[in-house]
């Protein structure tokens, strides 16, 4: 596996210039080429500047010069990774951080897999920095429900996994196809996961490598358990997307189409109780799901 082509695909949208650098350090010399595709309007000042620009010809950016959301900005870089015959691409967002031979070990796990043509993804568990580096495990679906499990080792087929150091041989996307860019952001992970199963392909969670990753801008804690705050633009692509899917998807189940619109349920309640402009919050999510019945996709309008 040492002799593979690994690209890496980093999307950006107004990013800290701290933590873009660290993410990017944290990787670049691990891949063969990185590429940070910048959705920030009119292009961010920050990366123009970055140092590991100048002095990396490996690390190419890409600026968009408008917000055309995660899914058509990873797609631009998925496109451009194909095109300079990647073997692997590697999702990444802004600010997740890598531990040493992340794609060596990745890599190694991928190869011990049984029917690894199969494997549509190989992702890491990641600690949730905002949630002071607790593991979040892998998310399973069984009918109705669904559950996170906390493995310790070893390889496990899973239902969805975020983006972010999510590895993906390269002849998938002729098998799967690319990001739905109707949905914009959110969900556009897992609804490229569930496609993926739908068609007869394996998600894998190795329990082996663990990143680290900022999920939400802040969080707040009830009780014993901690939950990821977003702006209310935010809660409105998550609500709207969730509805949009459970409603439409041919990719999942009956069981996961009702988990899925309770779960709904419970985000514009929660949403709305822990963001602050509370009535801001309660707006945007309505906004959400009105659309997410209607079908309304692509950017807020």
């Amino acid at each position: 596996m040492n002799q593979v082509k690994v690209i890496a695909i980093v999307v950006a949208y107004f990013p800290d210039s701290k933590i873009i650098a660290e993410t990017l350090q944290s990787i670049y010399k691990q891949v063969s080429q990185v590429l940070i595709i910048d959705n920030t309007p009119n292009g961010s000042s920050v990366l123009q500047n970055l140092k590991l620009l100048r002095e990396d010809n490996n690390i190419k950016l890409i600026t968009l010069n408008q917000n055309t959301g995660i899914a058509h900005a990873q797609n631009v870089g998925i496109k451009k990774a194909l095109e300079n015959k990647a073997d692997f691409v590697v999702l990444s967002d802004q600010d997740t951080f890598y531990p040493d031979n992340y794609i060596a070990k990745m890599l190694e796990a991928y190869s011990k897999i049984a029917n690894k043509e199969k494997v549509a993804a190989i992702v890491p568990d990641f600690a949730e920095l905002n949630r002071g580096g607790e593991r979040q495990g892998f998310v399973l679906f069984d009918s109705i429900f669904s559950k996170r499990i906390y493995p310790q080792s070893g390889c496990h087929e899973i239902t969805q996994a975020i983006a972010s150091g999510e590895i993906i041989p390269s002849e998938m996307f002729n098998y799967i196809g690319f990001m739905d860019e109707e949905l914009f952001i959110d969900r556009v992970d897992f609804e490229w996961c569930w496609r993926a199963r739908a068609k007869g392909y394996k998600i894998v969670g190795c329990a082996d490598v663990v990143i680290e990753h900022f999920l939400g801008n802040v969080v707040k804690k009830v009780g014993l358990k901690s939950y990821s705050i977003r702006s209310p633009i935010r809660d409105y692509y998550i609500i709207r997307n969730a509805i949009h899917l459970a409603l439409r998807s041919e990719y999942i189940t009956f069981g996961m189409r009702l988990n899925i619109l309770m779960k709904s349920i419970r985000y514009i309640i929660g949403f709305t109780i822990l963001g602050k402009p509370h009535w801001k919050h309660f707006i945007y999510c309505l906004k959400g799901f009105y659309h997410g019945i209607k079908g309304q996709l692509g950017p807020y309008r």
